[in-house]
């Protein structure tokens, strides 16, 4: 299990060197594809590897809202280096967990949209959440301590 720090650290790095926040932008900077497909009606997202090339798959029902979180979601299982795709990011399966994959995932999505953010730049935490992309079922994995004050 990586630690939250670690986490953070990485996030921190992966935004500085794209030099954004945008997840479409760092995976075209880090040179993984990123496919639209129909994935049914539960699965919005999932991070693969075929023959060590990386790719993130989002299906083609997600809001544009949804395929922000959901390619940072999947940048997170890259960056983390999850292997395997033990879970798809279902729209069934968006709730806290406190352990795993899935939360790694879940909090770098978070450390990656908030790096270098200022709080006092939004007048409430729903603000800043949805101008970061960030879902309000993931509202727990936000560190606010350490969101720059």
């Amino acid at each position: 299990m990586l630690t939250k720090e670690w986490i953070k650290h990485k996030a921190h790095q992966v935004v500085y060197s794209a030099g954004t926040h945008d997840p479409f932008k760092i995976c075209e900077a880090n040179n993984i594809p990123v496919y639209h497909h129909d994935l049914g009606k539960q699965i919005m997202a999932y991070h693969t590897t075929i023959k060590r090339i990386p790719a993130i798959v989002l299906s083609t029902r997600n809001s544009e809202f949804e395929d922000n979180y959901a390619c940072g979601h999947e940048l997170g299982h890259h960056f983390c280096r999850h292997k395997g795709n033990a879970e798809c990011l279902q729209r069934s399966n968006r709730r806290f967990v406190t352990y795993g994959d899935e939360f790694e995932a879940n909090e770098f999505m978070a450390d990656m949209f908030l790096d270098g953010i200022d709080i006092d730049d939004y007048e409430t935490k729903d603000q800043l959440m949805m101008a970061c992309h960030i879902p309000t079922w993931a509202e727990k994995y936000i560190d606010w301590d350490s969101v720059i004050k």
